[in-house]
């Protein structure tokens, strides 16, 4: 979509309630508004609506597949139920693609406020790596893998210490093109087309932290042991959720989530449509029971008995 036509837009209302008051941003899956809620009369409403970009043909086949398959990603989305997660409040229907309706989240990205700033001390990129890592550890629970976690996909709220995750839309289904992803947050499994996982998350979110502290090459410090972790290229020996939220809350000062003390339900594996099942130990063998006496069997028993008491009947008693 050009420069003109993200402009284009502005003023126009959505599902006959949202009004578009300004564009907030836009990358590669769309273009995000500020938009007023005309629905509430008494007072100003405001929320987020992400205008979506499908590229090609309408009437070209796989469009039409991702334009149908968004309204089940954002409501997949919904379900992720987290402070440090943006909610989304409505999917409407305009032009046949879906409007993604959410929360207004006053403030700039980890992105921006890296380019204004500089990096972060390690006690304050470990505070917002422990509320992004809260995020994806409620997304993963109900079966989502983000994917596509980068800086300009976590908000950080002006005036206060809120962190939020946005943009669940491409791990929401599973799928999602690597090629999209931001270059140097995505983890080799999903480069390399083996399939993501949980634990392709946590590379992410080691990248996040690597760029907020401002360490390329890692070097020693108090995330500098975690990072290398979390960068492992085997999703296999990268740390747990569990395990990083640990290490997080030492460095930011805090205490760890409540959930890091639950007993973590496997996510260092990677699970892709050509892994093969895993190896089960076939059950023992049966022990068979005896069978049963057939009348063929009890025949000749029969016959044996009769013949001895036969014999006995005949034998004549000694006389004295």
């Amino acid at each position: 979509m050009s420069e003109d036509g993200e402009h284009s837009s502005e003023g126009r209302l959505i599902g006959g309630r949202y009004r578009l008051v300004e564009r907030v941003g836009s990358g590669p899956n769309g273009t995000v508004w500020r938009a007023r809620d005309e629905q509430d009369e008494q007072d100003e409403r405001y929320v987020a609506v992400k205008e979506p970009l499908l590229t090609g043909n309408p009437e070209d086949e796989e469009r039409q597949r991702a334009a149908h398959r968004l309204p089940h990603e954002a409501r997949a989305a919904a379900r992720v139920d987290h402070p440090a997660a943006v909610a989304i409040h409505d999917v409407l229907l305009e032009d046949e693609l879906p409007w993604i309706v959410m929360e207004l989240v006053e403030g700039e990205s980890l992105e921006a406020a890296l380019a204004g700033r500089g990096p972060l001390a390690d006690a304050e990129a470990a505070r917002i790596g422990l509320a992004v890592l809260g995020a994806l550890h409620a997304a993963h629970r109900v079966g989502i893998v983000h994917r596509d976690l980068k800086p300009s996909n976590v908000l950080l709220e002006a005036g206060g210490e809120r962190v939020v995750v946005t943009d669940f839309g491409i791990g929401a289904s599973g799928r999602g093109d690597a090629q999209e992803a931001a270059v140097g947050f995505v983890a080799p499994e999903c480069v390399s087309g083996r399939g993501a996982g949980p634990a392709s998350d946590l590379w992410s979110l080691g990248a996040l932290l690597r760029s907020a502290v401002g360490t390329d090459p890692l070097v020693s410090g108090p995330l500098g042991s975690l990072l290398e972790r979390l960068l492992a290229p085997e999703p296999e020996v990268r740390p747990t959720a569990e395990e990083a939220a640990e290490v997080l809350a030492e460095v930011a000062g805090t205490s760890p989530p409540t959930w890091a003390a639950e007993t973590p339900a496997s996510p260092r594996t990677v699970q892709t449509a050509a892994s093969p099942p895993a190896a089960q130990t076939p059950p023992p063998p049966p022990v068979p029971e005896a069978p049963e006496p057939t009348p063929a069997a009890e025949e000749p028993r029969r016959l044996t008995a009769l013949a001895a008491l036969g014999l006995l009947l005949q034998k004549k008693p000694e006389r004295g």
